[in-house]
């Protein structure tokens, strides 16, 4: 296992150390592997996310709407759902 040495502001040690206290960790590093692992998954899903929204476009086609129509529609449908 490698070791890593980091710095953290204050409030964030602060964190760290309340969630060590909770019991939920055994120590700061098994908290911060953690937090690696669910940011490795979250990315691992956006990859996955962006690779089905492109084949979704590629597979729909090409539109014989103007950008500017799309446009206009989009900001449409963002309005009447704020």
């Amino acid at each position: 296992m490698a070791k890593m040495t980091i710095s953290l502001p204050d409030n964030l040690a602060d964190y760290v150390a309340r969630r060590v206290a909770s019991g939920r960790y055994s120590s700061a590093g098994a908290y911060l592997a953690e937090l690696v692992l669910k940011d490795q998954n979250h990315r691992k899903l956006d990859d996955e996310e962006v690779r089905d929204i492109l084949r979704l476009a590629e597979e729909s086609g090409i539109s014989d709407r103007r950008i500017a129509d799309i446009l206009l529609e989009t900001k449409a449908k963002l309005r009447d759902h704020l």
